[in-house]
This record gives C-alpha cells, sequence and structure tokens, in this order.
C-alpha cells in the first residue's frame, strides 16, 4: 500500500468536502489516516494456511466449540466498521485439531479488509474446511454495523447474527446443537 499516494486522496477528500487543508489541526490528518487504514488493512494480505498448525492426538471429542472471538471488518458498501463476536464449532475427524490462538488468527486474516458479513462467515467455515479437514463446521457472527446504525433509521445497538455450516454440523440436529453450545439463537 503507497502511504504517500493514500495520503495525498485523504488530503484532496477532505477538501473537496469543505476542509481548510491548510489549517495546522489537519495539517497531519492525511498522513494518520493513511497509517491507520495500512495497520488496520495489512492482515489482509497474510496467508493464514502458513500460520494454521494442526495437530493429530487421541482426543475424540464429539465437537469443539470456541465462543466469543472478537473481531472488526468494513463494511464494503460504505467503508464503515463492523465488528462483534465469533463463534465457531468442529467435528474433529480422525483426532485433527487446531491449536486455539490459531482460530483467532484466522479470524483477524480473513476480518481484515472490505468484507461482508455472510462472506466472512463462508470464508472462515471453508478456511477451516481446508486446513482441518473436520468431519463439519459451523461458524457464526453476531455483529453491529456502523454503516446501519450512523444511517437511515439508526437502530443503535441492533445486531445481525449469521451462520455458515459445512458437512456433518450443516445437518439440522447436529447444527442446532453446535448454536446450543455456542449460546446463538437463530
Amino acid at each position: 500500500m503507497n502511504k504517500n499516494k493514500l495520503s495525498e486522496l485523504v488530503r484532496a477528500f477532505l477538501s473537496e468536502i469543505g476542509y481548510d487543508m491548510e489549517n495546522a489541526v489537519f495539517q497531519k490528518t492525511p498522513e494518520r489516516v493513511a497509517s491507520f487504514v495500512a495497520e488496520l488493512l495489512e492482515n489482509s494480505k497474510r496467508d493464514f494456511r502458513k500460520e494454521f498448525h494442526t495437530y493429530k492426538t487421541e482426543i475424540k471429542s464429539d465437537v469443539v466449540v470456541l465462543k466469543d472471538i472478537p473481531f472488526f471488518s468494513f463494511c464494503e458498501h460504505h467503508m464503515l466498521p463492523f465488528f462483534g463476536q465469533m463463534y465457531i464449532a468442529y467435528k474433529p475427524k480422525d483426532g485433527v485439531v487446531g491449536g486455539f490462538s490459531h482460530f483467532v488468527t484466522l479470524v483477524n486474516v480473513l476480518s481484515r479488509r472490505l468484507q461482508l458479513q455472510e462472506r466472512l462467515g463462508d470464508e472462515v467455515a471453508d478456511a477451516l474446511m481446508e486446513v482441518l479437514d473436520p468431519e463439519g463446521v459451523l461458524v457464526a457472527i453476531e455483529a453491529r454495523h456502523l454503516c446501519v446504525e450512523m444511517r437511515g433509521e439508526k437502530p443503535m445497538g441492533s445486531r445481525a447474527v449469521t451462520v455458515s455450516a459445512r458437512g456433518g454440523l450443516g445437518e439440522l440436529q447436529e447444527r442446532n446443537s453446535a448454536l446450543s453450545l455456542m449460546g446463538i439463537k437463530e
């Protein structure tokens, strides 16, 4: 990402919407915004496959659930943040599990880009199917969207819930059981 080019674009944008860019208050704003954007979106170039490690174990767990993984992302329609909690359940196959911290890394890598909540859940579910090869995966996301809260009717605090299921956890009984463990009501 070219921070100088981004800074120039921010300066032009602020000027176009009526801010005096000669005012001392705004002198460093374009550079700050460019650095901020670069920092927020830097994870989008990382390859989660290189960082997600699996382990062959003797574990016979029916399902593994990770709850309340905080995340933030950016609405691709308005470039405003959405943020909340992600819940992940998977059924290990042949004792293969992933380290818990690797799930957080995966969420951070896939969420730090312009995104839709529905696609984010699908991408996490598909990535876990790829790296874990489990019997099934279920990803639930509960998030607040600033593009909803700051525009139109402004329903402060409303949340969207999406669910992406793959394999055995896509079957109704298994899906409902996993959602219950997560404390999610569809």
